[in-house]
Order: structure tokens, then sequence, then C-alpha cells
């Protein structure tokens, strides 16, 4: 049973006798002592609030395809940019530059390029959510054609992208027949899997290549 959100604050003012401090980055606030003088007034009132309030103005927590910005490769100086502009995951990110077209390189004094930032955050987030192969099989197909399939987790994620997945043997391309998140089949010519050791090479994306080493 979903029961209603209720948050109730007894009503308080509260009045405070401060002397903020900002070093560029951080703001902090040290109580005035007594027979202090020159510190700033700061008048806080609470009062009640319902639930709908609280969820208009509350984020949705990182489902499981958002990726936070602490997460990524970001150089500190670019974290803390995107967080003063209330940017903390990929989302955040998309929504600020996508939705409200916002230009990064004009507001931030890193001048952050909006591209380069996103492939940085998919590559993190595809090392989240790593490729991993569990099981190979061959089976004959047509006369002088084999299909290699491939299982496990993670495999054709990005299905938006369609020059992707390809696969190369020693460097020569072979034919990706289908393609999802948990099995790949590869259509090959039969001398191509016979012999010596031959290596297998799959770019699931472009930020996930998966290399293996076929043996008789």
């Amino acid at each position: 049973m979903n029961r209603k959100l209720t948050y109730t604050v007894k009503d308080v003012a509260l009045d405070l006798q401060i002397f903020p401090e900002y070093d560029g980055e951080t703001v902090r606030f040290t109580t005035a002592k007594p027979g202090d003088t020159g510190a700033s007034k700061v008048s806080l009132q609470l009062g009640s609030i319902r639930d709908h309030q609280i969820r208009e103005v509350t984020k949705e927590p990182l489902t499981h395809d958002d990726i936070s910005i602490e997460e990524t490769d970001l150089p500190e100086p670019a974290r803390k940019e995107l967080k003063k502009l209330g940017i903390k995951s990929a989302e955040d990110l998309r929504r600020t530059v996508e939705d409200r077209k916002v230009d990064l390189e004009k507001v931030t004094d890193q001048q952050i390029d909006y591209k380069n930032l996103a492939d940085m955050i998919n590559q993190s987030r595809r090392r989240k959510r790593a490729p991993k192969v569990s099981k190979i099989s061959v089976a004959k197909s047509v006369p002088g054609k084999a299909i290699l399939t491939l299982k496990g987790d993670n495999l054709a994620i990005a299905s938006s992208l369609e020059d992707f997945p390809v696969a190369v043997i020693n460097d020569e391309s072979v034919e990706v027949v289908s393609a999802n998140k948990n099995e790949l089949r590869i259509q090959v010519n039969e001398d191509q899997i016979q012999g010596t050791s031959k290596q297998l090479k799959v770019a699931l994306d472009p930020y996930a290549i998966v290399t293996m080493n076929l043996k008789n």
C-alpha cells in the first residue's frame, strides 16, 4: 500500500547573528559571540509543508541508467563548475543543455564543451555497465559459413547507434547478424575460424570493445 507523504514542521521564527565568509566556492557562517560587532542578521521562518510541495521542488533520485557527475573522470574544477549550476548527474546535464538551451561554454569559467563532456560521461556510464562474455559457441550456417554466438551481459546496449556493433577477425570484417544486450550472433567464413589462433574484436559501441582469441 502506498502511503501519502506527510511532512510537518512547527511554525518557528529564528534570528541569527552571524559572520558569513566566502572563499570563491563555499559559504561558511560563524555565529557571533556576545560582544562581537559587525555581524549580519539572518532571519529564518519555518512553516508547514505539504507532500505535493516537496515533490515539486525535489529532484528525482538517480535512475539505473543515470550516472552521478562524481562517478565520471571529469577534472575537479569542471565538476565544481557544474555543481554551481545545479548539475549533479548526466540527466541534469542533458536537461540543462538540451531542454533549457544553456551554453556551458558561456556560463562556466572552465569553458566546458558539452560534446566532450557528454563523451566522458558516456564512457563512465559504459564502465558502470561493462560488457561481459560468459559463453561462445559455433554452429554451421549455409555451406562454407558458420555462426559465432556470444552470450553474456551488457553486450549491445546502444541499439540506437546504426554503425554498431561491428566485428573483425584478424582485422578482416565479419557480419554481425543480430545483437542485443545478452547475445551477439556473427556470421563468418569457416576458414576464418580454422587453423591457428584467431583474434576476434567486437566494437559494441563507441565506448566498449571486446577482444578474444578463438582456438580450435
